[in-house]
């Protein structure tokens, strides 16, 4: 029996840097919207923080609210209050958040 821990494999493109922005989830024709905390940012995905994870769709908008940006993105792992989801197009600006 060995004492060393087992190996971590990282999976990302780059290492994301941490942040503490405000996000908004969005889908269901944008009936639904959840607020987030955006805690890592790269130009490939995120990790959102929320209260829970429960009834977010496995694809979704993202409101990027500090860049006044959205983008369509999809999860690629989730916990219970977390989580990480990659940008699967270009961020569009947009003009006000209240047309979401």
């Amino acid at each position: 029996m060995s004492d060393s821990a087992p190996e971590i494999v990282e999976r990302r493109r780059v290492r994301r840097p941490r942040t503490l922005k405000e996000g908004r989830i969005v889908f269901a024709h944008q009936s639904m919207v959840f607020d987030c905390t955006i805690r890592d940012l790269t130009e490939y995905g995120a990790r959102l923080k929320m209260e829970t994870t429960i009834d977010i769709p496995d694809e979704f908008l993202l409101y990027l609210v500090h860049l006044r940006q959205r983008v369509k993105v999809e999860v690629r792992w989730r916990t219970a209050d977390s989580l990480g989801v990659e940008f699967m197009a270009e961020k569009e600006t947009v003009s006000s958040l209240m047309k979401i």
